[in-house]
């Protein structure tokens, strides 16, 4: 998407260097960043399902859709991200997003 943005300058390697990553968990953490206060943080990877279990809790409506694939042309290699990310790649997602990926328990998983 930022390739894109960028007039599809901007190569992936380029894009990690930059450093300018969407970072937000103190939006939905304590002031320390370490305490999630919010009742849920929905997945992005499993979107869909959770959107549903939220909605049906609602009582609100859901067909278990979203109606659009708002980044999907943008992503051009499909392989699961173990396998486009190599190490030097990963190490600055891992650093970067250190506290999401300890305050949600991910993994980077070969």
């Amino acid at each position: 998407m930022h390739a894109a943005r960028a007039g599809g300058s901007l190569s992936f390697d380029e894009y990690l260097v930059r450093g300018r990553f969407p970072i937000n968990y103190f939006r939905y953490t304590d002031d320390s960043g370490a305490k999630i206060i919010v009742d849920r943080v929905l997945h992005y990877e499993n979107l869909a399902a959770e959107l549903s279990e939220v909605f049906s809790q609602l009582n609100v409506p859901f067909d278990d859709t979203l109606g659009v694939k708002a980044k999907s042309e943008y992503r051009t290699d499909r392989r699961p991200y173990q396998l486009v990310f190599n190490d030097k790649q990963r190490r600055i997602v891992e650093n970067a997003f250190a506290k999401e990926i300890e305050l949600h328990g991910y993994r980077f998983e070969r």
